[in-house]
């Protein structure tokens, strides 16, 4: 796993975590409780695991994970400074895919060089 994949790996965990915050504390242990004993799937191992991260959301909160999911994602979205725009065309897993993509673009494009007296003026006269 690159440095970059890492980096994203840690900001969907964030994400992740973010979202499940509006649960409370209790429950967001609960469910990733549940994903370590019923999907045998650890946090850290959930961006490797997304397909297995969706079912086992499903299964742990019903219907309200298509609302988790939706947090996720516009917190993961947020995060790497991109707008999310929800597809019907998209799964969960494509979104991420997205994200991650613009992330890595976002990180192969060069910083221009910073001139330290700003942008030239023209000045009336």
């Amino acid at each position: 796993m690159s440095s970059k994949d890492a980096a994203f790996d840690q900001i969907l965990l964030e994400a992740i975590d973010d979202s499940l915050q509006i649960l409370g504390e209790e429950p967001k242990l609960a469910v990733y409780q549940y994903l370590s004993t019923m999907q045998s799937l650890d946090r850290n191992d959930i961006p490797g695991r997304l397909e297995d991260f969706q079912s086992g959301l499903k299964n742990a909160l019903g219907g309200a994970a298509r609302v988790v999911e939706r947090l996720i994602l516009r917190r993961l979205f947020q995060k790497i400074g991109s707008p999310f725009k929800e597809s019907s065309e998209y799964e969960f897993v494509d979104h991420i895919a997205e994200a991650q993509r613009r992330f890595d673009l976002n990180k192969q494009r060069p910083t221009a060089p910073k001139d330290s007296n700003g942008p030239a003026r023209l000045k009336k006269g």
